[in-house]
């Protein structure tokens, strides 16, 4: 796998900080902003509505409203910074995002525990290239996560194309001491990420 040159994974990386911006953003004025509006709009209708039940159907809608605006804000949360990196660890981290992002059934996960936690920087990177290997998988698909004295490694297997962005990945991986690697085989690609526990020589910018 050739890598650019590092002006070149510098601009992949502001790109992709752009898109996650830019899609956050939409998600905010499109879906947020018009739930609001419409719990707003009615707020104004129960004051002024006399009849008991159309008040009451009109708070239900209000309160299935607030409802989607609280799940929506909760998975932008999550997208932009998993909340169990930091208070439970990467494997828990992993599977939220596989319940967030996949349906039921679509991947074989073999996520254990690890040992000990890694270095906040390097299980952050971690998780965001475990992100972007995940919106790749096919039905049928396996993750694994396994430890040993000397680090951990990320396995996951057929994967329907090729990664976007790999040698920036790749890059980002070696940043904190570790290799993202690629096999290919009779049903599908699988990439082995393998990143130590330690210290990270370098803090990496987050890519989301």
């Amino acid at each position: 796998m050739s890598t650019p040159p590092p002006a070149a994974l510098l601009l992949q990386l502001f790109r992709l900080q752009e898109d996650e911006r830019a899609r956050v953003g939409r998600a905010l004025h499109n879906h947020v902003g018009q739930a609001l509006s419409a719990i707003k709009m009615g707020a104004h209708l129960v004051q002024s509505e006399d009849d008991a039940e159309l008040r009451a159907e009109d708070l239900r809608e209000i309160i299935r409203a607030s409802d989607e605006t609280v799940a929506l804000l909760r998975d932008l949360h999550a997208s932009l910074h998993p909340p169990q990196l930091d208070a439970i660890g990467l494997d828990a981290a992993l599977r939220a995002e596989i319940e967030r992002t996949l349906e039921p059934g679509t991947l074989a996960c073999s996520l254990a525990p690890l040992p000990h936690p890694p270095h906040a920087d390097i299980a952050l990177v971690a998780f965001r290239i475990g992100q972007a290997l995940l919106q790749r998988v096919v039905p049928g698909a396996r993750i694994a996560l396994a430890a040993d004295d000397d680090g951990f490694e990320l396995a996951i297997e057929e994967v329907a194309e090729d990664l976007p962005d790999a040698a920036m990945w790749s890059a980002l991986a070696e940043t904190v001491g570790g290799c993202l690697g690629r096999d290919d085989g009779a049903h599908g690609t699988r990439w082995r990420l393998r990143l130590p526990y330690g210290s990270a020589p370098a803090s990496p910018v987050d890519p989301a």
